[in-house]
């Protein structure tokens, strides 16, 4: 596993897709820190800040089909280019204004060069690396990410205390710059839709508006499709318990302040690792069943979350949780970029992440009703059973889907030992 990691960083645009991730997110988690505060000084109550979380989550979820597209069909160096100096920009504008209004406008500005740019940094990854690497980078980069947030946003949080929150913006603002520069150094990769879309003749920029390829790639790949359609519901029930974690440690289990951060560093610590350990399944079959292995594993974690007698159990589960979100997370977007053909990775990548932010945010709703009507232990176990459901359903339709495409291979050709993995 270290060798295979090894040879993928001996990629020198690899390494520079690393250093923009950590860089990126670095300055992204700072620029939030700066934002949440800013607003809760405001004194406009929470309502303000739902806005705001609300204004980084939209522009997402519209903008999948055209982020998609731009991903398969345009220059990434351009598109990330153009994107990361318009949220430069943005950042820049945002430390220099105040007001909510302001604020909520200029957020929707720097959220749309990320809708439109993010794809983008993921689909372009497979064209740098020998194929069935491109897993081994996206573990990297998930590896780089995990550590570059909690650091980013502790930062911010020194800078809003020294300096306010500009100071701050103005960071993210130069880690923008930073990624401007990576993406022209990115080498020229080949688009070879361009020829085929050429004799095809001109498409309707409507098309464009719906994310119709990423649902047709998925469709044409069922195993994929399935993981994909499974992830949503379990990001419901794994965010729906983030509205009730504090009351469960804190007014529960009786956790400190200090207890309370330290089960946060551990969750996330151990989410690195699981990406990188993710890195020893390589085959599509390994992938695959890792992935069903792990969300059923995450189902029980939580209900035994719900259950714990203590904060020590409780911080225990938390770190097994930790390792395994790590891996599902490295493993799909891996199976992705390794599986899907070349013309709708970025339709794909765009999709996934329009919709994983609008079951996020429904999440929150869920989790908190939950939470406020039958307490945070029920929340939890609820997330459980549901995680446990949902991995069932998964496992079953995936089976069903591998028969269902072995049989049908089988009457079209003569008997042999099927190709199909997974």
């Amino acid at each position: 596993m270290l060798r295979n990691y090894r040879d993928v960083m001996s990629v020198r645009a690899v390494r520079t897709t690393v250093l923009a991730a950590a860089v990126g997110v670095a300055g992204d988690s700072a620029a939030m820190v700066a934002l949440l505060l800013r607003v809760h000084a405001s004194g406009e109550g929470p309502w303000a800040v739902a806005l705001l979380l609300g204004t980084f989550a939209v522009p997402v979820v519209l903008l999948m089909g055209p982020a998609g597209a731009l991903a398969d069909r345009a220059d990434p160096r351009r598109v990330l280019g153009v994107t990361a100096l318009v949220q430069a920009g943005a950042a820049a504008a945002l430390a220099t204004v105040d007001g909510l209004v302001a604020t909520l406008a200029l957020v929707a500005v720097l959220q749309t060069g990320f809708a439109l740019g993010n794809p983008s940094w993921t689909a372009v990854v497979p064209r740098l690396v020998p194929g069935g690497a491109a897993g081994r980078v996206v573990a990297l980069q998930q590896a780089v990410r995990g550590v570059a947030g909690p650091a980013g946003a502790g930062l911010g949080g020194v800078l809003v205390q020294w300096r306010g929150p500009s100071t701050a913006l103005l960071l993210d603002a130069a880690t923008f710059l930073v990624l401007a520069g990576a993406a022209v150094a990115l080498p020229r990769v080949a688009r070879e839709r361009r020829a085929a879309q050429a004799s095809a003749g001109p498409r309707r920029w409507t098309s464009s508006l719906l994310p119709r390829d990423g649902v047709a790639a998925l469709r044409a790949d069922p195993v994929l499709g399935v993981l994909v359609l499974a992830l949503l519901p379990l990001v419901v029930t794994l965010e729906s318990v983030n509205a009730v974690e504090v009351f469960l440690l804190r007014d529960v289990l009786g956790a400190s302040a200090a207890q309370f951060g330290l089960a946060e560093a551990v969750h996330g610590g151990a989410a690195v690792v699981g990406a990188v350990l993710s890195g020893a399944a390589t085959s599509r079959t390994s992938r695959v069943r890792a992935v069903l292995a792990s969300m059923a594993l995450i189902g029980l974690g939580q209900a035994g979350q719900s259950v714990s007698p203590g904060y020590l159990t409780y911080l225990a589960l938390g770190l097994g949780l930790g390792l395994l979100l790590g891996a599902v997370n490295a493993l799909v977007f891996g199976l992705l970029l390794d599986e899907l053909d070349a013309d709708h990775r970025g339709a794909v990548v765009a999709l996934v992440s329009g919709l994983s932010r609008a079951a996020g945010a429904l999440a929150l709703v869920l989790g908190g009703t939950v939470g406020t009507l039958a307490g945070p232990r029920a929340a939890y176990l609820v997330a459980g059973a549901g995680t446990l459901l949902v991995a069932g359903v998964a496992a079953w339709v995936v089976h069903r889907s591998v028969d269902g495409a072995s049989t049908t291979r089988a009457s079209r050709s003569t008997p042999g030992p099927s190709t199909l993995e997974a």
